[in-house]
């Protein structure tokens, strides 16, 4: 399950919907929102306040996510 958990947090960060994420590892969307809802690696963004920052007052953290084989 651990494995699961993390392929859902990098299909997340990669783009993927929940429906596409459940059918591709063979869940229900519903495992995929509450493993989403606990994951501490995906943070949501306050939207009203990204709204109020300058562009040129802001600095963007970028993280590259890739897959390592143990």
């Amino acid at each position: 399950m651990p494995q699961v958990k993390q392929q859902i947090s990098d299909m997340a960060m990669n783009g993927n919907g929940i429906r596409d994420t459940a059918r591709v590892l063979h869940i229900s969307p519903t495992t995929v929102i509450e493993e989403l809802k606990k994951s501490r690696s995906l943070q949501a963004v306050n939207e009203t306040k990204l709204a109020e920052l300058e562009p040129t007052q802001t600095i963007v953290q970028l993280c590259q996510w890739h897959n390592v084989e143990a």
